[in-house]
Formats: structure tokens, C-alpha cells, sequence
């Protein structure tokens, strides 16, 4: 299934001009200077400069002017050094520009100002986890979330982590808080969904799924992920109504595609299997959409094609035994076992395999035991 990355926020919660008693002297009117400094902003009455230019740097971020929103905040770093704002707002520039140690480095310094700064753990723990250090992420947010259970940041983020240590009972329980704080939120719920059929929890995915769908009725990703979960629950029909809902959106959407054409090759739709295939297959021909297209192929009669496309498959990856497997098959099943006998020389010996294998085995011996019969 496909999830949803975290989606980088620029929270205002550490904003309170009036009450934090920012000090600094104020500056006289001079004219910009081209050095990549930012100019002085403008003072309304009552308020002081450093709080001048967390508003200007603020703006600006909103702006898209990252350069400009970096250069008032180093202007409010320089005039406040025991203040966390600029330190938390300048990580988050940095973190826009992709430099995530200088982002580490500000977030970590503002949580040594203020430990209490729930939102710049949160963000720190994000940084960790995008820097596979999720472990560590785990312990920054689940402070975080003791901090401040309402912070929407806090519980993703924490859904990402313990994801990203295949820790599906704990991410779907951070998703589930987070899906409670946003409870209009499609993609919470892509992602609770994605946790929880990891998690053996399908039902449970599945209304999560069905969740995201309506709230995102025109979300391609959805729709498929939708799909595919009514498909592990056989439920084919419906798959087929949300896969093709997802190609209708996205036609470019390579796994709908792909699995669209899985489904109808499970409802022995060969026509219709063959068409979603060869479109996945123009859009990204991995090895195993050529081998379920080879599959289809086969199903139809077309023997030459389909072992043209197992083949194929294995030149795109040899060691894709799925396509090996089904190539033994249909060599075995049209009596060129010497042949298919030679490809499961290739393939290893592991237990997944075995059941194949033992397939394709026998029906090269029943097809001997018929020769030896002809000849008597």
C-alpha cells in the first residue's frame, strides 16, 4: 500500500510577540544593503525590533522567500541569543532547504533554552527519523506527545518513527491519536490503514482505507489503496470499482494499473487482465508486471507470448524467481521438462519455492510415465 510522507509544517505555536518581553535597541532607517543581510524591518509602535523581525522572517516564510526569512531570523538570533524563536524557526527554514544537520542543530539548541518546546521535539524527531536514527526518534516524541497530547505533529511523527522500526501496533496507535486530533485528514488515515494491515488488523485497515476514500474522493491513492485491501479480503468487485476509480484519476498510476489487472486475472476477465497489464507495463515495466502479464497471456492461449514475457522478466531482474517458477511451468506443462528441469537448478532452495517446485516436478514425471506407456 501506498502511505503518505510527513508533511513538513511551520507551526506559529512558539509566537507571543506581546508577552515574551523580546528586548533589543531599536535601529536607525538605513537603506538596504545587497550582502545577504535582511533589512531592517518596520517597527509599528510598541513593538521591539527582534520582535520586528520574527514578523518579518514569519512573512516571509509564508512568502516562499526562504533566503529572505533566514536572514531576518539570524538578524533575531544575533539580537537574542537566550531566546529559542529564531533557533526554532530557522531549523524549520533549513529544514525546507534540506539541510537537516543545521536543522538538528538549531531544534536540539532551542530544547537546550526550553525543554518544554513539545513542537521543537516534535520536529526533531522527525529530522531522526528521516535520518534513520528512528529509535531515537521514537524517545524524542513520545516526549513530545507526554508533553503535549493534542499536538497533531507530535502523533504523526511518531506513527513515522515506530513505521519506520516495523513497529505496526504503535504506529497505528500514534495514527489513530493523530486521525482524532484531524479527524478531516485523508491522510492520517492512508497511513493508519497501511499500519494496520501490517499489523494483521484487516478489517480494521480496511475502514481506515474506506475513511480516506470519502474523505478524499478524488485521490487516486486512495482509491487504490482501497483496492487492494478489498482484494486480500476477496472482495473482488469492489476492488475492481476502486482500482479503476484510481486509474480514471491518476492514469499515469503504474501499481493501480498493475493491480487492476491482477484482480481481473483473478476473475478470469484474460481480455480485460491484459489491457490493465500492457498499461502498467508502458508506464514502468517491472518484473513483476511482466510476469503477471506473461500470466495473462497464458491464460488466453498465447503460450509463445507468455513465455516470451517470463523471459523478459528475468533479463529485467534474473533473480526474480516468480517468473522463473511460472516459466518451469509452462515449459513443463508443454513437455520441454529438460528445459524447465534446468531452470529449477536456478532457483534456491527455500521453502516458499518448495511447493512449486514439487508441482512442476511432478508433472514432468507423470508426463515421462505417459511416454514409458506409449512406448509399451
Amino acid at each position: 500500500m501506498e502511505k503518505r510522507e510527513r508533511v513538513a509544517h511551520f507551526s506559529t505555536a512558539l509566537l507571543c510577540m506581546g508577552c515574551l518581553g523580546l528586548a533589543g535597541p531599536a535601529l536607525a532607517e538605513r537603506r538596504p544593503r545587497d550582502n545577504g543581510e535582511a533589512p531592517p524591518p518596520k517597527v509599528v509602535p510598541g513593538q521591539k525590533v527582534t520582535e520586528a523581525y520574527l514578523d518579518l522572517g514569519r512573512k516571509k516564510m509564508e512568502a516562499n522567500d526562504l533566503p529572505g526569512a533566514l536572514a531576518a531570523f539570524n538578524k533575531a538570533r544575533e539580537q537574542m541569543p537566550r531566546d529559542p524563536q529564531p533557533l526554532y524557526f530557522r531549523g524549520e527554514i533549513y529544514q525546507r532547504l534540506h539541510k537537516l544537520p543545521e536543522a538538528e542543530a538549531d531544534f536540539r539548541k532551542a530544547l537546550e533554552l526550553d525543554p518544554k518546546l513539545n513542537d521543537v521535539r516534535a520536529e526533531l524527531g522527525a529530522i531522526l527519523t528521516d535520518t534513520s536514527r528512528a529509535a531515537e526518534a521514537v524517545d524524542q516524541l513520545e516526549q513530545a506527545v507526554k508533553g503535549k497530547p493534542d499536538s497533531f505533529e507530535a502523533q504523526y511523527n511518531l506513527g513515522v518513527a515506530n513505521e519506520s522500526l516495523s513497529r505496526w501496533a504503535q504506529a497505528a496507535e500514534a495514527y489513530r491519536r493523530a486521525a482524532q486530533l484531524r479527524p478531516r485528514d485523508p491522510d492520517v488515515r492512508l497511513n493508519l490503514a497501511a499500519a494496520l494491515r501490517h499489523d494483521g488488523q484487516i478489517p480494521e485497515a480496511l475502514i481506515a482505507a474506506r475513511e480516506a476514500a470519502q474523505l478524499a474522493p478524488d485521490d487516486a491513492v486512495a482509491h487504490m489503496n482501497l483496492g487492494l485491501l478489498l482484494a486480500e479480503s476477496k472482495r473482488l468487485d469492489e476492488a475492481m470499482t476502486e482500482l479503476t476509480a484510481g486509474t480514471r484519476l491518476k492514469p499515469d498510476l503504474q501499481k493501480a494499473w498493475w493491480r487492476l489487472g491482477v484482480v481481473q486475472l483473478r476473475r478470469h476477465d484474460g481480455k480485460a487482465a491484459l489491457y490493465a497489464l500492457e498499461r502498467a507495463r508502458k508506464l514502468k515495466a517491472t518484473p513483476e508486471v511482466l510476469t503477471d502479464l506473461a500470466t495473462a497471456r497464458r491464460q488466453q492461449g498465447d503460450m509463445a507470448g507468455a513465455e516470451q514475457g517470463f523471459r523478459e522478466a528475468l533479463a529485467a531482474e534474473p533473480k526474480y524467481q516468480p517468473a522463473r517458477l511460472d516459466l518451469a511451468w509452462l515449459l513443463a506443462k508443454t513437455a520441454r521438462c529438460k528445459e524447465a528441469q534446468k531452470e529449477l537448478l536456478v532457483v534456491p532452495a527455500d521453502p516458499q519455492y518448495t511447493e512449486a517446485m514439487n508441482r512442476i516436478k511432478s508433472q514432468c514425471l507423470y508426463l515421462a510415465g505417459q511416454g514409458g506407456k506409449k512406448k509399451q
